[in-house]
């Protein structure tokens, strides 16, 4: 039997659009000669629909739009459908389904179960958002067509067997998955939208290879691909055989029609009619690359945008952004923006500039320190009546305030985002000015530490095979350039010692990194704590790591942590 996993990316809210986007999928797919077409879950809606759901229309337009497609495709391939339906196990909610449509009608084949407790990352994401739109769910469907029984799975995804649906059993007794091969399977579907993060998708081929084998049957994983605010979805949809080997492996964060003919050709057992499967990323750094820029490049035109404003320091962070920005964007829709200080050393300068050359991107310079002499004028009297504290910060927060504005205001006038260019590891320690650093639609490398900033840059030079971000911007230790001969050392630990404690407080390891009672870690700590306020105040960030801020992990803000 030949089917078809419809990778799609699909524009949350867009059922009209998502419903044609399905539809030119099944085409080409029938054109390949599918019998049935599977697209990941919640495709005719779009991934995390959140409140939409609670919209008295909305649901009844995914209705609609099932009708069309059930007519649409009267003579054409069976279609599997994540979408919507009203719950018949809860009055006044939804079911996140698995929908057949085929020969001109459409009827629920499955409905997704949530777990309750599920712990990381994952567990703070879609699928606990949705949870409060969706029921439970509690069983699974089976799919008879083309003499084949398939079990259409839709469930929680986890980086682990046992915290996963292909393990746990439930309070209630059961195991959904044992209750479906009980019932006797040749096939599991599972429509997935599981989120990119840092090795993911190697622990999920491990884990569903594993299960294919376990039950002795065919095991088809279709994934969303595309950016949906801040998670991404990377795609590499997966076939298996009994035997728990890799048939196929669809496209990385692209859109992709995977078909895979599941008939024997040989004695083995081998399928037959199966290209070999789409290689994974050579390096962390790559897949880390192909994230930011399909999550850029996603955000900014699912916010109906073309156009991104980029502030250039010279620095590493502004400039992997900007390599990015035009990646994903390109250069016609990027604009970058010089805004020295007194304080602003020429080679900051002459590195944006260069930078910019070797992009091909319309630069613009704003020098602010006529704003900086005018907002002292006027702070003047205000500042009199409070008496000066040691390390007072007042002017150097007003040079980033200063440029945050004028990079807003350049927005309004282009109609463009401000793509922001702060890092994890200042994230962390609070290393940054709310309405300053912090201003921006979208934070590009929010989710990377100064490390891992350094290490894609590296990797963008020799991907591209020159000196895209100038050398010199590797060479130059980090800093703000606030104040004379400022360096980031003077304020923070050394990037090198603070990044391995950060990823060990947020993701802890086992044995921990270090001493954990050492300064260090004591320091890190509790700034990272301290800064929660600032985080609560930052856009959007892409997340690319197990343990992002705002979703796997928070703390409280008006809090104080101190033990006996």
């Amino acid at each position: 039997m030949k089917i078809a996993l419809l990778q799609c990316n699909s524009i949350t809210g867009d059922v009209a659009g998502n419903m044609e986007r399905i539809l030119e999928n099944v085409q080409q797919a029938a054109a390949a000669g599918a019998e049935l077409c599977v697209t990941p879950e919640l495709a005719l809606c779009g991934v995390a629909p959140g409140h939409y759901l609670c919209a008295e229309d909305f649901a009844e337009g995914c209705r609609k739009a099932l009708d069309h497609m059930a007519e649409a495709l009267k003579g054409g391939p069976a279609l599997l459908v994540g979408a919507p339906v009203p719950s018949v196990y809860a009055s006044g909610l939804l079911s996140n389904a698995a929908v057949l449509v085929h020969k001109g009608t459409w009827q629920v084949a499955s409905r997704k179960i949530y777990q309750s407790g599920q712990s990381g990352a994952q567990g703070s994401g879609p699928d606990a958002e949705d949870s409060r739109y969706f029921d439970k769910g509690i069983s699974c469907g089976i799919l008879t067509l083309g003499g084949w029984r398939m079990g259409v799975v839709l469930c929680e995804d986890a980086h682990s067997e046992e915290e996963a649906f292909w393990k746990t059993r439930y309070a209630s007794g059961h195991n959904p998955l044992m209750e479906l091969v009980q019932r006797g399977v040749d096939a599991l579907i599972h429509m997935a939208a599981a989120p990119y993060s840092e090795g993911a998708q190697a622990a999920g081929e491990h884990m569903l290879s594993h299960v294919a084998a376990r039950h002795h049957v065919h095991l088809l994983s279709v994934n969303l691909v595309g950016g949906n605010d801040s998670r991404i979805y990377n795609g590499q949809s997966l076939v298996f055989d009994p035997t728990g080997q890799l048939l196929a492996r669809g496209k990385a964060f692209e859109e992709d029609v995977l078909v895979v003919d599941t008939a024997p050709s040989a004695p083995g057992g081998a399928s037959s009619g199966v290209k070999a499967p789409e290689p994974l990323c050579a390096s962390v750094e790559e897949d880390c690359w192909r994230a930011l820029t399909l999550g850029t490049r996603d955000f900014v035109r699912k916010c109906g945008a073309e156009k991104v404003i980029v502030g250039l320091s010279g620095g590493i962070d502004s400039s992997l952004v900007c390599c990015v920005a035009v990646e994903a964007l390109g250069a016609e829709n990027v604009t970058g923006v010089l805004m020295p200080s007194p304080y602003s050393s020429e080679g900051s300068v002459t590195d944006a500039l260069s930078l910019a050359q070797n992009l091909g991107v319309v630069t613009v310079a704003l020098p602010i320190e006529p704003a900086m002499t005018a907002f002292t004028q006027v702070l003047a009297p205000g500042l009199d009546l409070f008496e000066a504290r040691p390390g007072d910060t007042t002017f150097e927060n007003l040079q980033a305030r200063i440029r945050g504005t004028l990079l807003s205001s350049l927005a309004n006038r282009a109609g463009a985002l401000v793509l922001n260019t702060g890092n994890k590891s200042e994230a962390a320690m609070g290393y940054s000015t709310l309405y300053g650093d912090t201003v921006g639609a979208l934070a590009v490398i929010g989710d990377l530490t100064k490390t891992q900033t350094y290490a894609v840059a590296r990797w963008y030079n020799a991907h591209k095979g020159e000196q895209i971000i100038p050398q010199q911007v590797f060479d130059k230790a980090p800093s703000a350039e606030l104040r004379p001969g400022q360096k980031d050392e003077d304020s923070l630990p050394p990037y090198a010692e603070l990044d391995p404690v950060l990823e060990d407080l947020l993701l802890p390891a086992t044995p921990p990194v270090g001493d954990n009672s050492s300064p260090l870690r004591l320091e890190v700590r509790s700034k990272l704590f301290m800064a929660e306020f600032k985080r609560r105040q930052e856009p959007l960030a892409l997340f690319i790591s197990r343990m992002p801020f705002g979703a796997g992990w928070q703390a409280p803000v008006a809090g104080r942590y101190r033990l006996p």
